[in-house]
């Protein structure tokens, strides 16, 4: 398109007057993207109708579409190029990038979250065991345009809240000093994603086929691989394995024990083999299944107020965080009786075809779980607590609420949905667990 082939051309000679340094390459991109103000020239139907038009189109720098749904390249100069990339569905994916550049919002709007990761052990090039926290979380909308860092100076994730969304990228090719391009496992891992070795990939194709098939003797051969394995294959295989866990297929295939039991002995073989590093493996596998049980409880809603709250417990941790994007999208509302309000909502909301009790996933969701929820919100201790229960009950009710309030203070401090309200400053520690 015209208006792409106009930035594209600027954005060269501007970047060869500068002898292609890619340091300033960033803020170069970015600034043309702001002048260029292509969200008020151009729509994301124009630029597919575009495509489906052209006899032969630029060359697509990823053809099998890995990244955007789909993504398509407009213009291509010899040292960067210029993406637009659509997107159906959020993603919590945290990544670097061996690439520098910049982008701008051209349809819908997206929590962005930004990360620092503090190495404690590096395993190899490929893997390493850290700390993660959030750095900075905002609101993008719009036109809005964010330059692109290489390497670690710039760990974040893109949630998209609308469907659908679309970005513009300015962008350059690989860099070998910037590899490999993390992705990054909460709380505590960083693994190249693209790391792929034909051996242990498939191996790893045979444990699935032996766990689809309920072959009697996969227990025996996964204990004998993780016995042997490499701290990064250990991961893949007991990833395989949880997966397959999470669906019961393994607990049939046994007929020995519960899920939990079978995968338990799997991190004991782990331990024995890989020592204190893979104490990791617990929590990065709890944090992925609570991860899991929110993007489901989302896909139960339409409502955009409620997918947009589902979408914060996704992304952002602690009460202040979170009450301050309600704030930046919703500035004339207060934040804590907007999440009253979506949570009773929710709470009412009863999901067709499943066995959860309601789009929160709280059995027996009350009036005092509400009155508890809203306290603990207002960060009232628990002897406050019983001191506003006197308060706002009548003294024969009174009585029957405290002997009820223990009970629904640990019903919503334990909520998986509650979680990231009540967090830190790091992501919630979660205990294991897989349902038999």
């Amino acid at each position: 398109m015209e208006l792409f082939n106009k930035l594209g051309r600027e954005i060269e000679s501007l970047w060869r007057d500068k002898n292609y340094n890619e340091e300033i390459f960033p803020t170069l991109a970015a600034d043309a993207l702001k002048r260029a103000d292509m969200p008020s020239k151009v729509t994301p139907w124009e630029v597919l109708e575009w495509t489906l038009g052209q006899s032969e189109l630029p060359p697509q720098k990823d053809l099998s579409g890995n990244f955007g749904d789909p993504p398509i390249t407009l213009f291509v100069a010899p040292r960067f190029y210029i993406d637009v990339y659509f997107w159906v569905d959020g993603t919590t994916q945290i990544h670097q990038h061996s690439f520098c550049g910049a982008f701008q919002v051209l349809l819908g709007s997206s929590i962005h979250s930004w990360y620092e990761f503090e190495r404690r052990e590096s395993i190899n090039k490929f893997t390493e065991i850290g700390d993660m926290s959030l750095k900075l979380c905002e609101l993008l909308q719009t036109g809005e345009v964010q330059e692109i860092l290489a390497g670690r100076q710039y760990i974040h994730s893109l949630f998209h809240l609308d469907q659908p969304s679309a970005t513009i990228v300015v962008r350059t090719g690989q860099s070998p000093l910037s590899l490999p391009q993390y992705s990054y496992l909460k709380p505590y891992l960083a693994i190249d994603p693209f790391f792929d070795q034909q051996t242990v990939t498939k191996k790893i194709q045979c444990l699935n086929t032996l766990i689809r098939l309920k072959h009697p003797e996969t227990d025996r051969l996964i204990t004998e691989l993780l016995k042997t394995s490499d701290f990064q294959t250990t991961f893949a295989i007991l990833s395989a394995v949880r997966g397959h866990l999470q669906s019961n297929q393994l607990d049939q295939m046994f007929n020995l024990g519960t899920p939990q039991e079978r995968f338990d002995k799997f991190l004991e073989i782990a331990r024995q083999r890989h020592g204190a590093s893979s104490d990791i493996f617990p929590e990065i596998f709890a944090f992925r299944e609570w991860q899991n049980e929110i993007v489901k409880r989302r896909s139960y809603v339409t409502s955009p107020d409620h997918r947009f709250f589902f979408a914060l417990l996704l992304n952002v941790e602690g009460r202040e965080r979170i009450f301050a994007l309600i704030k930046q999208r919703f500035p004339k509302s207060e934040p804590i009786e907007m999440v009253l309000d979506w949570v009773f909502e929710l709470g009412q909301t009863r999901v067709v075809g499943t066995n959860s009790p309601n789009a929160l996933g709280i059995e027996e969701f009350d009036d005092l779980d509400m009155f508890v929820l809203e306290r603990l919100l207002k960060e009232e201790t628990d002897e406050q607590i019983r001191t506003s229960v006197n308060t706002e009950y009548s003294a024969e009710k009174s009585e029957s609420v405290l002997a009820k309030l223990d009970g629904s203070l640990s019903k919503i401090r334990d909520a998986a949905i509650f979680r990231p309200l009540f967090a830190g400053p790091q992501a919630p520690s979660l205990q294991t667990s897989l349902a038999a």
